[in-house]
């Protein structure tokens, strides 16, 4: 072979090879390109999640609820479990920082927090705490465990800082005989066949309100008054009266 035709070979090999390192400088930049453009997403992704975690809490606007979560007992939220350091370094936090983040998004996740009332999502389940105001350093406390079998609804006073369990029977317990208009065995059995459709809202810093989702007025006119009923509370008898029975329209209607 001639000196001219190994000059051409090598001019030749080298072209190729510097093709092939573009080509490959090219796929590697595109890759970096990519993985930085994947990043961001997911970091603005993540970014995104956190910010919508994040729940804004006034801490000395729920002073008050907020203290008395951290002491209640464990046996309010027997379906699921919250010791009372995990509660208090909850509220510490809270005191801290105004805000609150939840790790999770079903468990223990904060859903929303009222004057006097925090809802908290439970797996498939949901737990209130609602306080009601007295008097100077007097409070009624509802603490309600929302589960597939109904409710577990327990009561105490809080006085000077001091926690009491009291009898759910003086409130609200037998709410439903006050809708009976009809005081036969077959309207008492109707009521306590469906103890399980009973709502309860303790949301609201004067009202309770008691309803069925499945009681209608059609079905159940003549047994019953109603299938809600609401109660005020009286700071002065420090009880709450009923000031409502009606029937609530539901989905079933």
């Amino acid at each position: 072979m001639t000196n001219y035709k190994i000059y051409i070979l090598i001019i030749f090999i080298i072209g190729i090879y510097s093709c092939d390192s573009k080509v490959k400088s090219t796929e590697e930049s595109t890759i970096k390109l990519n993985q930085t453009s994947t990043n961001s997403s997911e970091f603005e992704s993540k970014k995104e999640i956190e910010f919508k975690d994040t729940i804004n809490i006034n801490y000395s606007e729920h002073k008050t609820l907020l203290n008395i979560l951290k002491i209640l007992p464990e046996s309010t939220m027997d379906s699921w479990e919250w010791s009372k350091k995990d509660r208090k370094k909850t509220v510490d936090f809270i005191e801290n920082n105004n805000y609150l983040i939840d790790s999770t998004e079903m468990y223990n996740n904060i859903k929303y927090i009222k004057p006097n009332t925090i809802g908290i999502q439970v797996v498939d389940g949901f737990w209130t705490l609602s306080i009601y105001d007295f008097g100077i350093n007097d409070f009624f406390i509802v603490t309600n465990d929302i589960v597939g079998d109904g409710n577990d609804i327990q009561t105490y006073s809080f006085r000077n800082n001091k926690i009491t369990p009291t009898k759910m029977v003086n409130w609200f317990s037998e709410f439903q005989y006050k809708l009976l208009s009809n005081n036969s065995t077959n309207c008492i059995d109707l009521l306590e066949e469906n103890e399980m459709t009973y709502d309860y809202d303790f949301s609201d810093e004067n009202i309770i309100s008691i309803s069925s989702w499945l009681l209608t007025q059609k079905e159940s006119n003549s047994c019953l008054k109603g299938n809600y009923i609401k109660y005020k509370l009286n700071k002065e008898t420090k009880t709450f009266d009923i000031v409502d029975i009606g029937w609530k329209n539901n989905k079933t209607e």
